[in-house]
């Protein structure tokens, strides 16, 4: 593995909001973002806890943002090790928080052998408030696993996409804003052909009607698990990966083509 990257402090995203970046290296590759979010206010609540490998710079960060004793939430996109690698260190310091997950993401928790005691099962058509915030769960638009759930934040204009809009960068960046456009979409082809790699074949007109639903709700700021802070920049995203797809994203061979693709070796033998 590359040797570690230095790893940043919490932002602010908004007046709410605050990121926990955090960056890992792809060998070969280059560099991916792994941020975990933090809604501070009467109920503060966590969002994912980043992955276990991390889980001391993760755990400091979480402490200079909030006590973890007066967390009450912490909402599971999903059950990828890189979103809940550091859930039990965070349960040991927040006795009072409940862990909210889809059905399907608690029933994976159960199967990792995880303390069920505190898991609230979170309802994807019904409004959920934290201390004065209206979240309206959201499946994203791309995803590596099917129970993921992001949100709108209907108080804050704030998007959690999960891994949606991810990139792969040649090095970290503070801020969107900091990368450039052809950079960033060949970051964004790579990553969605590693972490979804089914997009390339799905129906690009429900890809189409997703992202305008996205365009529709107007975030002011979208947060993404695997891409630096982006603010006024759903939009562009949005274009950018119909832009993506539109002119076709690389895909491994299916076994047809690997068979075509191996018969004149045969033939040769």
């Amino acid at each position: 593995m590359d040797k570690p990257l230095p790893q940043p402090a919490p932002c602010h995203a908004t007046d709410a909001w605050t990121v926990l970046p955090a960056w890992a290296p792809i060998p070969g590759l280059g560099t991916i973002a792994i941020n975990t979010f933090v809604l501070r206010g009467r109920e503060p609540m966590l969002v994912d806890t980043g992955p276990a490998v991390l889980g001391d710079h993760f755990m400091q960060g979480l402490r200079s943002v909030v006590d973890p004793a007066d967390l009450r939430w912490i909402w599971l996109s999903h059950t990828d090790p890189d979103h809940i690698g550091n859930l039990a260190r965070v349960l040991a310091e927040a006795p009072h928080a409940k862990v909210l997950s889809t059905f399907l993401g608690a029933a994976k928790m159960e199967m990792l052998g995880c303390d069920m005691s505190r898991v609230q099962l979170l309802e994807p058509d019904k409004v959920f408030e934290a201390g004065g915030h209206r979240l309206h769960p959201l499946r994203p638009p791309y995803y590596d696993a099917p129970e993921s759930l992001g949100f709108f934040d209907e108080t804050a204009r704030v998007m959690y996409a999960v891994d949606s809009f991810g990139a792969v960068l040649p090095e970290p960046a503070h801020d969107l804003s900091e990368v450039r456009l052809a950079t960033l979409s060949e970051g964004m082809a790579t990553w969605s052909s590693i972490d979804a790699p089914w997009l390339a074949r799905s129906n690009g007109t429900l890809l189409a009607r997703t992202l305008a639903g996205i365009g529709k709700l107007d975030p002011s700021v979208l947060l993404s698990a695997h891409l630096p802070l982006a603010r006024e920049a759903a939009p562009m995203l949005s274009q950018l990966l119909a832009a993506i797809f539109a002119r076709g994203n690389p895909d491994p061979l299916d076994a047809d083509e690997l068979a075509a693709a191996l018969a004149p070796i045969g033939q040769a033998a």
